[in-house]
């Protein structure tokens, strides 16, 4: 057994030869080389960082308002005092003077001043147009004189009242045709009578 053998038997360290000037034989570099016996310095394994986890948070939903819809509001007259909207049908911006004061008097039959109802010309409405003048207008009754515009009453017959939920409906010949025609006025004025009084 040689002698470098003989060391590898005791010795499970590293050893490190420095060399000189001159070579040196193994034992003299052990001899003269100390032997580091201490633990190696340990490294500090380097864990990884978390990387950041980016989620978005989503916007919270927020519901938007609609967009709000102006409607071209239809001709009116009157303060809907007693809560009673007319609708007529007329070439006029709201309806000719002759027919006007036969409607001022078939109305003051039943005990309602022209400021008491809500005359409007319904000429050329349109359902939305018709939808906001009774969306912004308190009512209890409809007249409606030569008009069809309200769908509930496309079914019901002239003179008969119609009342669906709260509004009493009457459905009537236009005011010219009622004006030239007495059993008109007779079915006006006893559909009115059951009506109002």
């Amino acid at each position: 057994m040689s002698d470098q053998n003989f060391l590898a038997q005791f010795i499970e360290e590293p050893i490190y030869l420095i060399k000189e000037d001159q070579v040196a034989t193994t034992e003299d570099a052990v001899a003269e080389s100390p032997v580091d016996t201490s633990e190696p310095p340990k490294t500090e394994e380097k864990k990884p960082e978390p990387t950041p986890i980016q989620t978005e948070v989503p916007e919270p939903l927020v519901a938007k308002e609609p967009e709000p819809v102006y409607v071209k509001p239809l001709p009116t007259a009157g303060d809907n005092l007693k809560h009673c909207i007319v609708l007529v049908d007329s070439d006029e911006e709201l309806l000719e003077e002759p027919l006007k004061e036969l409607l001022y008097k078939i109305i003051g039959a039943v005990k309602r001043k022209p400021e008491d109802v809500l005359l409007t010309n319904c000429r050329n409405a349109g359902k939305d147009q018709i939808e906001a003048l009774l969306a912004n207008n308190n009512h209890k009754h409809i007249l409606a004189f030569g008009t069809d515009v309200l769908t509930e009453l496309s079914s019901v017959q002239a003179y008969e009242i119609h009342k669906p939920k709260y509004v009493a409906m009457l459905k009537a010949d236009s005011l010219t045709e009622i004006a030239s025609n007495v059993d008109k006025k007779k079915a006006l004025w006893k559909a009115l009578q059951e009506m109002f009084l």
